[in-house]
């Protein structure tokens, strides 16, 4: 009796991390433990991605004027499996909790990072991007099902804004710094083709001490009723019913389809486009990726310092006014980078910074709405439909735009996901007048 009093006294025990007010029954480990993986999930995706160019040039000896066209036939395989899995992982993730999901899908990215560096054909790559898919899918949905778990509705800006920073510092080491290690290693004597294999390496070991670490800081179980009993079929239908129900998840779930598309273009493109730069200017391969990881760093710290301010704004203005700010601030920045002429060039340097905001903004807005919608008891279903969506929008984007890259101009992927940003914030701002103004403290059952 006196066990059962003290575990009910701690699940209902609230507690504050820094400004930010926690659920009950998340504790501050729970939630520094998800800052931490959080600071790797997307630099895993954004390792990988920037890492990609050095595999098809290296391991594949694809020609530079044929890898737009191969980035976007290997965006096929990775983001079908990705398509097929985020729905039922978050279903799953209503029955099973988030941490065992959270925890398997790190430890598949690190056997995915050490398979990588050993392809020798396409289609070898292919099936590893797919196999990359599903435990992208893992972490990426965990990491936004989590963060919509932790925070109290009164502080769930500032807890995006931390994830944004966590994420931002997670790419600029991961790419700022692993991007330099092929030219470290070729400069202790091994040649590029094992240059870049110590390079995934490292990033196997990153992966499996994160997934130990995971295992044993983030919160067991899952908020609200379980949902042990029903299919995972009928959660996923759950999640869609929300979605018809509520205009402004449905909009939510549009911007993930081109925040998501914004992910890739910054770190698929702009990484290819700046490799490129560099070999015309002269520079060796090592040198190029080493200067392409720079111009990432740019971004990811634009979009760092940009985070506590979109944050900030979050928690004080209708979420869904927050997110028209941020698709018309990203629209703009997308355009002026897709029409500079030179991404090494110093005048590029104001519209990096910009790309990085809207980046930020875009991001965080969107999770910062379908956080507050979605109800607690089916959220990682609605979590689900959500990183369906921006799945989606990453596969027609970086196809459309890897075909754009070789057919019109390397700036053309930001130029197109650009003009959708525009597209998404004449839709938000309809949906905004349809729906009224919602306080950002208000909880998911109060916005019904």
């Amino acid at each position: 009796m006196t066990n059962s009093v003290a575990s009910s006294s701690s699940a209902n025990l609230v507690a504050k991390l820094g400004p930010i007010w926690l659920n009950p029954g998340v504790t501050r480990r729970n939630a520094l433990t998800y800052f931490y993986a959080a600071f790797f999930t997307i630099g895993m995706v954004a390792f990988l991605s920037f890492m990609q160019p050095y595999l098809l040039t290296e391991n594949l000896g694809i020609p530079a004027d044929e890898q737009g066209r191969a980035t976007s036939i290997l965006a096929l395989p990775y983001e079908l499996a990705f398509l097929l899995m985020v729905g039922p992982l978050g279903a799953l993730a209503d029955r099973i909790g988030r941490r065992p999901i959270y925890v398997a899908g790190f430890l598949w990215v690190g056997v995915v990072l050490a398979l990588l560096p050993l392809t020798e054909n396409l289609l070898q790559l292919g099936l590893l991007r797919a196999m990359y898919g599903v435990g992208s899918a893992c972490i990426t949905s965990m990491m936004a099902t989590v963060l919509a778990d932790y925070p109290q509705e009164r502080s769930r800006g500032k807890m995006l804004a931390g994830s944004g920073i966590c994420n931002a510092l997670g790419a600029v080491m991961m790419v700022g710094l692993l991007s330099q290690l092929p030219r470290l290693f070729s400069d202790m004597g091994y040649d590029a083709l094992m240059s870049g294999r110590l390079t995934y390496w490292c990033g196997t070991v990153l992966a499996i001490v994160s997934a130990l670490i995971i295992s044993r800081g983030l919160k067991a179980g899952k908020p609200g009723k379980p949902q042990a009993r029903e299919r995972l079929l009928q959660l996923v239908v759950k999640g869609a019913a929300e979605a018809r129900r509520n205009p402004r998840v449905r909009i939510a779930c549009a911007e993930a389809f081109i925040a998501r598309g914004d992910l890739v273009v910054v770190s698929t493109f702009l990484s290819l486009w700046a490799k490129e730069a560099g070999l015309l200017a002269g520079l060796s391969l090592q040198e190029a990726v080493a200067k392409a990881g720079m111009l990432a760093v740019l971004v990811s710290v634009a979009q760092l310092l940009f985070s506590p301010v979109v944050g900030f704004v979050l928690d004080k203005v209708d979420r869904l006014t927050g997110m028209s700010i941020a698709m018309g601030l990203a629209g703009i920045a997308y355009l002026w980078v897709g029409f500079s002429p030179d991404p090494l060039a110093l005048v590029f340097i104001p519209a990096a910074l910009m790309l990085g905001m809207g980046e930020s903004a875009a991001i965080l807005s969107g999770a910062a709405v379908i956080g507050q919608e979605a109800k607690e008891d089916i959220r990682g279903s609605v979590m689900g439909l959500f990183n369906f969506c921006g799945s989606v929008g990453t596969l027609i984007i970086a196809v459309v735009c890897g075909f754009l890259f070789d057919a019109w101009m390397p700036g053309a992927p930001f130029v197109f996901v650009g003009c959708i940003n525009l597209v998404i914030l004449v839709a938000a701002i309809r949906v905004r007048i349809q729906t009224g103004y919602r306080a950002p403290d208000a909880r998911a059952s109060e916005t019904a």
